[in-house]
Formats: C-alpha cells, sequence, structure tokens
C-alpha cells in the first residue's frame, strides 16, 4: 500500500469537512434571515448579519493564512493544529464583530430593513387596493 495514497485521501476527507462545514454556516443564516424576516424580529436579522459578517471575515483570514508561505518545519503540522487556527480565526471573527467590525452587518441590516420596509409598504397597498376592488364588485352586484 502507497503512504501517498493514504496522504491523499486524508486531504480530501479534510477538504470535503471544511468545505460541508462552510455550506452548513450558509443554510444557517438562510434560515435565520428567512423567519427573522416572517417574525419582524430586528434583533435576530441584527444576528443574522453580524454572523455573515463573522463567516465573511473567518474566510477572508483563512483564505490569507493559506496564500502565507509556510517554510519547511522538521515537524508537520497535524491535523488537531490545523483545527485549533480554524477555531481561533472563527472566534477571533466573532470578537471582531462584537467589537464593531468592518461595518458590513451595519450595512446589511440598514439595507435589509429598508427593503424589508419598502416591501411590506407595497404589500399593505396591494392589499388594500385589493380590498377596495372588492368592495366595488360587491356594489356592483
Amino acid at each position: 500500500m502507497e503512504i501517498s495514497g493514504v496522504s491523499s485521501l486524508l486531504d480530501l476527507q479534510k477538504r470535503v469537512a471544511t468545505e460541508s462545514a462552510d455550506t452548513a454556516g450558509t443554510k444557517d443564516f438562510e434560515a435565520i434571515l428567512s423567519e427573522a424576516m416572517a417574525k419582524k424580529d430586528d434583533t435576530e436579522l441584527k444576528e443574522a448579519c453580524d454572523e455573515l459578517e463573522s463567516y465573511m471575515l473567518s474566510m477572508m483570514f483563512k483564505q490569507m493564512k493559506s496564500s502565507m508561505l509556510s517554510g519547511d518545519s522538521l515537524i508537520a503540522k497535524g491535523d488537531y493544529e490545523s483545527m485549533f487556527e480554524d477555531t481561533y480565526i472563527n472566534n477571533l471573527c466573532d470578537e471582531m464583530v462584537k467589537a464593531g467590525g468592518i461595518g458590513l452587518s451595519d450595512a446589511m441590516y440598514k439595507q435589509m430593513t429598508n427593503t424589508y420596509a419598502a416591501q411590506m409598504q407595497i404589500s399593505d397597498e396591494n392589499k388594500a387596493a385589493m380590498a377596495n376592488e372588492a368592495i366595488k364588485i360587491e356594489e356592483e352586484v
């Protein structure tokens, strides 16, 4: 059995685990956002925007880390060290967002609340117009 085959299998397994964790975060954000919009809950919407900003910062930092040259060392990095670094980056990004972040969360929150308010106004106007049409039809009959 070739050892290179085992290492490539481990690399594939790590990539699949990382990608599935990344898509799970996206699905959670979509679910939170839909629920917040349905409940008209601004705190949940703000939390969802914060989570998305944290996720984007995390992906940016992980990409920057992967692009750095890592010198050949005597002892290769293990799986646990890589997991620790990823977890550390995620927690660091969460703390950055709590401290104010880069403003992405605030911009998204303002945009979504403005858009949602406009949609609700249009919806209310449509409901009123439909009610008026129903009244006119009933009067004609």
